[in-house]
């Protein structure tokens, strides 16, 4: 699946667009699975390629015929996918399940990028039919509009629930926490970054910390852990049901972007696995999630907060351990050692791709990721502890106020490195020539399983 992603997105066939395919490449997989013999890994090969084909061909058709309407004046419907954007006076948001010519007309795949006034209040899951000219698209996106006509805009009846919920949570920690504070809470907890201040985002970009306030695995596995650690005392059974529960949940109330699908998906099969006892293999996890999350959409395979949630999970689960191994061998290293070798794992993984889209990384990180994130857990939970106490005298109060504090400590945190542009390593953005590191990190991988299984084969003998 992800060898024909990669090779959809170099050589965009199209003529794989028939629902034939999709059933030829579910027959030959099928073939394979019930001869689980070496000769068939071949023909499963083929059959993960096919089926990427045949998943990926009819949205590159569809876009290819959305293609034909740039800079012509076009009128199209669709929904709003994930939370809008407030920036420069403008609200900005992806427009999906297009409809060229009104709302009655033909289904087609792809994403508009699209950037309104500000005054419309416009939110996930809205229907909204615009007219305007269609220019050409960008990274992922099919196309763009910017300051189209609003000609209708509809809520959706009853509503994401889901939506709801969280915006009511919202509100209620806003009542207690001040700015911008507040703003950095909500991104942490819910994954809302329309309070957050300009130069507040400035400031996370520039000191290396964007990752906080993108919702993906650090969130989600906190509050996994909490759940499990909480209901783990009743059954095996209840805290994989609960966790799982709650793991769905999140997902929905976030939203489901590349970044959260991803975490989701993996955090469902490790609990999964983990409940029916087997063992968990790092490299198989990611690569079975790698090939769902391109099946559901081919297009994640270019987008930057996919590539980068992938990188910063690896980075974690496999370069970590490799190097705790390298530098104490058996003994477990401590709290400061631990943060800093997860720290470097994870932004020397994600370090091309920022590199590339970004341009920018800060010689800081160490520093940032050291204090911002082992507290992250307390001021997540503390944030949502505002929104359940909203209202209750003292209560409120005293919980009110050791958030700002943990929040404030945060700000100021980011503010001071934010400014120190000296540590700032620049590059253009867009040199496919940074994504060679990844050859320099997998030879160090190499080095070190050969210098420690050489080790381990010394001390045996």
């Amino acid at each position: 699946m992800i060898i024909g992603a990669i090779l959809m997105c170099i050589f965009r066939f199209t003529f794989f667009h028939s629902w034939w395919w999709l059933v030829f490449g579910l027959i030959i997989l099928f073939i394979s699975l019930i001869r689980p013999r070496l000769l068939f890994v071949l023909t499963a090969l083929i059959a993960g390629i096919i089926l990427a084909f045949a998943r990926t061909s009819p949205e590159l058709y569809e876009k290819d015929y959305i293609r034909q309407f740039y800079d012509q004046t076009v009128e199209v419907s669709g929904v709003v996918e994930g939370d809008p954007e407030k920036d420069e006076g403008a609200i900005k948001f992806k427009l999906k399940n297009l409809r060229f010519g009104g709302p009655e007309s033909k289904l087609k795949n792809g994403v508009l990028f699209v950037s309104l006034p500000s005054p419309h209040k416009i939110e996930r899951g809205d229907a909204v039919w615009l007219k305007g000219k269609l220019s050409s698209g960008f990274g992922s996106y099919t196309g763009s509009l910017y300051r189209p006509a609003v000609i209708k805009w509809e809520k959706p009846n009853p509503g994401d629930l889901s939506l709801k919920l969280r915006n009511w949570l919202a509100e209620r920690i806003e009542a207690v926490i001040p700015k911008p504070e507040v703003g950095l809470g909500l991104s942490y907890l819910l994954g809302i970054k329309t309070n957050l201040s300009k130069e507040l985002e400035d400031n996370l970009r520039t000191a290396s910390l964007m990752h906080v306030i993108v919702t993906s695995g650090t969130h989600l596995g906190i509050l996994v852990g909490a759940v499990r650690k909480v209901f783990g005392k009743f059954s095996r059974f209840f805290s994989t049901l609960v966790s799982c529960i709650v793991t769905v949940f999140f997902m929905s109330m976030v939203g489901f972007t590349p970044s959260i699908t991803r975490a989701g998906i993996m955090v469902l099969l490790m609990l999964l696995a983990r409940y029916s006892g087997r063992k968990i293999s790092v490299w198989r996890i990611i690569i079975i999630v790698a090939a769902i999350t391109l099946f559901i959409n081919p297009a994640n395979l270019t987008n930057q907060g996919w590539l980068l949630s992938f990188a910063s999970y690896a980075g974690v689960m496999i370069i970590s351990p490799r190097l705790q191994r390298f530098l104490y061998g058996k003994k477990k290293p401590g709290f400061v050692g631990s943060s800093l070798i997860t720290s470097f794992s994870a932004t020397f993984m994600t370090l091309p791709i920022v590199l590339y889209y970004y341009g920018q990384i800060s010689l800081l990180f160490f520093i940032s990721n050291l204090i911002i994130m082992p507290t992250l857990p307390y001021v997540m939970g503390s944030t949502f502890l505002c929104g359940i106490f909203a209202g209750i005298p003292i209560i409120e109060s005293i919980i009110s106020f050791i958030t700002t504090k943990m929040l404030g400590f945060h700000v100021w945190i980011i503010g001071c490195l934010g400014e120190m542009k000296e540590f700032l390593v620049e590059v253009k953005i867009g040199i496919p020539a940074v994504l060679l590191i990844y050859v320099a990190i997998a030879l160090i991988i190499g080095i070190n399983y050969f210098i420690i299984k050489t080790r381990s084969d010394i001390i045996k003998t």
